[in-house]
Order: C-alpha cells, then sequence, then structure tokens
C-alpha cells in the first residue's frame, strides 16, 4: 500500500517566524502532534511535541515566555521527507529511526500530506492473529503522582516516549503525556514570574498534569483491539496490565514495528 492512500491530507504548515503558543494552538485543535514548517511557503523543518517538550522544559528557556519564542528556535531543520509513492513497509522503517517525529510528504516541491505512527495504528485494527504480548512493548516504567514534573520530562526524552503511566501506591490512575508536558511548561512559563520560576518548579507535580484514566490493555488482547483503544481513546500509551501489575507498556511505536516486519512486501512475496 502506498502513502498516499493512507497520509493525512491536505496538511497544516506554520511559518518559522510564527510563535510557539501558535504551534500549540494549532496541535491542540487539530489534535495533531506534528506540523511541517515553511519559509515563503517551501518547507524548511518540522516542529513536535518532542521538540516543545525539549524548549520549553529546558533551562535554556530562561526568562523567555512561549509567546517570545519563535517556531525556528526550536523546530527540527531539513527533516526527512517522502515521496506519496513510497510503500508503508519502507515509511514504517524510516519513521522508526526518526523515533517519535512524523515524516512530511512532498511531491514536486509541495507538502501534499504528513505520516505519523498514528497512520500505521490505523493499519492494525483488523489484525485479530496477534496478541499484544507479540509485540515489541516498552520497558515497565512510571512516574508517581508527586513526583517532579521535571522528572517525568527527563524520562520522557531519555526513553524516546510518548507519555508515561502514572500509578499511586501502586494504583494506576492516570497518564502524563508528551502534549500534557508542553501544556504544563507553557503554562508554568506564562504565568510564573522568571524570578521565581527555579523555586517554583520543585513544586510544579505530576499531579498538576496528568490526565486520570483507568484505559489499560492486557498481554492476551489482539493488536487489532488494542489498535482501536489507542485510536478511539485518542491515547498514545497504554499500560499492559495482569491481575493489577504492569507488565510492559504499549505505545504507537509498538505497532508501528509490526508493520515494519508484517506487512513486508518481500515477505509476501
Amino acid at each position: 500500500m502506498q502513502v498516499e492512500k493512507v497520509m493525512a491530507s491536505p496538511v497544516k504548515t506554520i511559518d518559522k517566524d510564527q510563535t510557539v503558543p501558535i504551534a500549540l494552538d494549532i496541535m491542540e485543535k487539530l489534535g495533531i502532534s506534528a506540523i511541517p514548517v515553511t519559509e515563503e511557503n517551501r518547507l524548511i523543518g518540522l516542529i513536535t511535541e518532542l521538540d516543545l517538550v525539549d524548549r520549553l522544559g529546558s533551562a535554556r528557556a530562561g526568562k523567555l515566555s512561549p509567546a517570545s519564542i519563535h517556531v525556528s528556535s526550536v523546530m527540527e531543520f531539513n527533516p526527512q521527507i517522502i515521496d506519496p509513492s513510497m510503500d508503508m513497509f519502507e515509511a514504517a522503517k524510516l519513521l522508526l529511526k526518526r523515533q517519535e517525529r512524523a515524516l512530511p510528504v512532498v511531491k514536486d516541491g509541495e507538502v501534499v500530506g504528513i505520516i505519523t505512527n498514528k497512520h500505521f495504528v490505523n493499519q492494525c485494527q483488523d489484525i485479530t492473529d496477534i496478541r499484544v504480548q507479540d509485540l515489541e512493548l516498552e520497558k515497565p516504567i512510571s512516574v508517581s503522582p508527586t513526583d517532579r514534573v521535571v522528572h517525568a520530562r527527563q524520562l520522557i526524552l531519555a526513553e524516546k516516549m510518548p507519555g508515561l503511566p502514572v500509578f499511586d501506591e501502586g494504583k494506576f490512575v492516570g497518564l502524563v503525556t508528551k502534549k500534557r508536558l508542553v501544556l504544563g511548561f507553557a503554562a508554568f512559563r506564562r504565568e510564573i514570574p522568571a524570578k521565581y520560576q527555579s523555586t517554583r518548579l520543585r513544586e510544579f507535580l505530576v499531579a498538576n498534569i496528568l490526565t486520570r484514566t483507568d484505559l489499560t490493555t492486557t498481554p492476551e488482547m489482539t493488536v487489532g483491539d488494542a489498535a482501536k483503544l489507542l485510536l478511539h481513546e485518542h491515547q498514545h500509551l497504554l499500560p499492559v496490565m495482569k491481575k493489577e501489575i504492569m507488565q510492559n507498556i504499549l505505545i504507537r511505536r509498538s505497532l508501528v514495528k509490526l508493520v515494519a516486519s508484517h506487512f513486508n512486501p518481500k515477505k509476501a512475496a
């Protein structure tokens, strides 16, 4: 199957001279995590939630408010692009190398679409002969509501995760995601005077930004059902639970890895 049959199109772009709050507003309204960046309608970069987590939660943000940070100072320059005729299997392999980054789709110099993990998860909804336990899952790391947000950020960046489960006294209570981190840090930088930020960061806890949910999966659940959960509940990760104990974490990237192997056209031949 070719990329053009499943990509998001048309795609929203943003000019490099726009500010971070405008990028955040676009991501929030459209429910997306990556935006191609243009200069005079020419693709020059890509801005993602991962970039924003890195920048807004960093000391590099200093005394700057989000409104004074331009997209050009946060984005990835010269991102990997793909042609709409590329096979989904090859696109999956490229996306895995990029680790949580999207693939702008370009034809004749024009951005005609974008491919993200979501598009591969969508392709897995009808898989009934593979179980969650058969996938390449993530190790069971988590945070608690009383952990500092900066600690959750460090873990997410180090482990290249879309988020982390939150456990309170051994009970799963919710998720802290890249999106919640970005929105949380943006509000923090905007509302707390710069001279107090270093001190107040110690009091900025996961409890302030976590998304409350009890949504989980089990090792025995089919990949199709797990994919539907991720998509229909707009989640990027699910704890894999057995007898109320987290065994692993299922993330969307796990399903991209499945597509990169299961839908290999060479194997089918």
